[in-house]
């Protein structure tokens, strides 16, 4: 595309090609074929100049449904330029760009008198439609006219009216008007209308036959997409495979290549006993060798049949089907073994519904079990990084045994306060890895200050000040994985103020990190809170209101809110972590009903209730860790 045409493009607005899509829907609705094409290929052209790949496969998607119905393209290049808009519609991973696709295989499929794919991709789409309420009502229409074909008046009746109830909600007057006509029609010949339909019996009998199946199968595929637990996969699948088949139970074993076995914790009716075999025994180690499908009808008659695990469970097996599961590679990575069918023996309508079902499954379990071999691998790398990250903040315990446990106990600290304001679980966890690491730049301070008992010189503050800068350097070499960037800006912010005056980079207000602003409160808290080799802890009232007379100044006044907010029972908590004391239960019933802050004003009282001086003294018996204080 030329430069100057591309940047004419990326001028338009994304909202004018949302327009053009929108115009594209109601003329599609309209058969409008030629405009709707037209509307589509402008706005595309948009959304691909500004790179909206959402956007892109839902114009390809309509596009290629739209090129079908008005004949300008042919039925197999319509379903590849489908296939092309599922995998740009897949990698957005957007319900609706994957509905929109599957909304038009499933009406391409209607007008080819593919009932059964079309039920299966309509009914998978309907539910995610909801942005595009026309749609929402086409696909309800095309389900209840496939439903009317299938003679199911019930479902029929339920989906027309779920479409003609979205067509008046919206305000679709022409779709509504349609749909009560078809309605009135459907209800006055109680068969629905007469679509144009070869062979119709056999076609019937045929989509009737063909219903359970593309149930189960649609069922499967939600729970492939959802279910990350490899025993609620595999019940799933052998449960509607037992349902499809009308049997008595099915088993799915899986292949275990290092011990050259197949095992199955999924037997239905074993509960969850797990089952174990050579892989060379009985059909399933036939069907796992040989790659070929075994149907039999006596199976205690057949030498093959290994007759264990019915003496283990106590089960008597009559007939049975059993059939490779492959994954995508076409190698084979388990078996299913179907028992006991209901209705006499199975058959080769049998063989083709489990080779349908198999093929499915095969891909989900083997997706499943990568998942959880992933899973583990980052489990894994987790504890690594963690470890690492401890070996860090030790490596600065060590070189100062006065200031042990300061960075745990501001991780602590920092926990609490992002939980007070509500952060979830990851943000929440990138900050406790800062508060372990924010001092590690005083691995390059001197001992001679660092240790230093009395008040530092003027040279000496400043260089002590240069551990946030040799925090920043190191961290910004050690970028183990993709939040570690965050850890580093997080941590090398903890000596920045709300109010500018901070450093190493004198940031301000809403520029400083909220991870940083949380272990600012943190670790002064903590610092003054604590011993150090130039004087003793300060007193709780004057550790407390340096936190409130610091707010909007040295700290965001939300911080030290949810700070502040935090009830005193747990802090008492992060204070004795080191010293073993015992926390008194009556005590912490006591302090668990006061928050730091109404703590800090009864501290600041002029006249203080004895009963108040005696939460004070409760307090102060685990803050100067003698048990004897008053």
């Amino acid at each position: 595309m030329p430069q100057k045409q591309n940047e004419s493009l990326f001028n338009e607005s994304l909202e004018y090609a949302d327009n053009l899509l929108n115009k594209a829907i109601i003329n599609y609705v309209k058969a409008q074929w030629q405009k709707a094409i037209i509307d589509l290929s402008s706005a595309h052209k948009i959304f691909l100049a500004h790179k909206n790949i959402s956007k892109v496969s839902v114009c390809l998607s309509l596009t290629g449904l739209i090129k079908y119905i008005n004949k300008s393209e042919s039925y197999y290049k319509s379903l590849l330029l489908l296939e092309d808009s599922k995998f740009l519609a897949e990698s957005t991973h957007n319900k609706l760009d994957i509905a929109v696709n599957k909304f038009a295989f499933g009406e391409i499929y209607f007008m080819e008198n593919k009932y059964n794919e079309a039920l299966f991709y309509l009914t998978n789409s309907v539910d995610f439609l909801d942005e595009i309420p026309i749609l929402k009502a086409k696909a309800c229409e095309f389900i209840a006219l496939i439903y009317i074909k299938l003679q199911n008046t019930k479902l029929a009746y339920e989906y027309l009216s779920k479409a003609i109830e979205i067509s008046k909600k919206n305000n679709l007057k022409e779709i509504h008007n349609k749909l009560q006509e078809l309605s009135e029609n459907f209800i006055n010949t109680n068969s629905g209308v007469n679509l144009p339909v070869k062979n119709q019996e056999k076609e019937i009998k045929d989509i009737q036959q063909n219903t359970t199946l593309l149930l189960a199968l649609s069922k499967i595929a939600r729970t492939v997409n959802a279910e990350a637990n490899l025993d609620k996969l595999l019940m799933t699948i052998a449960e509607q495979t037992k349902l499809v088949l009308n049997a008595d139970r099915c088993t799915v074993f899986l292949y275990d290549k290092e011990k050259n076995e197949l095992w199955s914790k999924v037997a239905l009716g074993m509960e969850s006993e797990e089952i174990r075999f050579s892989a060379d025994k009985g059909f399933a180690g036939d069907v796992l060798k040989t790659g070929e499908t075994i149907r039999i009808k006596d199976a205690y008659s057949d030498e093959r049949f290994n007759k264990e695990i019915d003496k283990k469970t106590g089960y008597k097996t009559y007939n049975l089907l059993c059939m490779p599961m492959r994954n995508i590679k076409f190698e084979i990575i388990g078996v299913f073994q179907v028992l006991n069918k209901k209705d006499g023996d199975f058959t080769d309508a049998d063989e083709d519904i489990l080779l349908a079902i198999g093929t499915n499954a095969g891909i989900a379990i083997e997706n499943n079990l990568l998942f959880n071999i992933q899973q583990k691998m980052i489990e894994e790398q987790q504890k690594l990084f963690e470890g690492f990250i401890n070996t860090l903040a030790a490596s600065i315990d060590a070189r100062d045994k006065i200031t042990l446990g300061h960075s745990n106990r501001v991780r602590l600290y920092a926990e609490l306060i992002a939980k007070q304001l509500g952060l979830n679980n990851d943000i929440t966890g990138i900050i406790s890895k800062a508060a372990m690491l924010h001092d590690i730049g005083k691995i390059g301070i001197r001992d001679s200050v660092l240790q230093k008992k009395g008040t530092l010189t003027k040279e000496e503050y400043e260089h002590i000040k240069e551990h946030v800068k040799i925090t920043y350097d190191i961290l910004c070499k050690t970028n183990i994985n993709s939040s570690f960037n965050e850890i580093t800006e997080i941590a090398a912010s903890h000596h920045e103020k709300y109010d500018g005056t901070g450093y190493f980079r004198s940031l301000k207000g809403e520029n400083i990190p909220l991870g940083g602003r949380i272990l600012a409160v943190s670790d002064v808290f903590d610092a003054i809170t604590s011993v150090r080799h130039y004087r003793d802890r300060m007193p709780i009232k004057d550790a407390l209101n340096i936190i409130l007379d610091g707010e909007n100044k040295h700290f965001d006044s939300k911080v030290t809110e949810a700070f502040l907010s935090l009830p005193c029972d747990v802090i008492v908590d992060i204070l004795i972590n080191e010293y073993k004391m015992q926390f008194n239960n009556k005590d912490r019933k006591i302090l668990s009903s006061l928050t730091l802050k109404q703590f800090a004003e009864m501290l600041n009282k002029k006249n203080i209730e004895n009963k108040e001086k005696e939460i004070i003294n409760v307090f102060n018996k685990y803050y100067i860790r003698n048990k004897d204080s008053i």
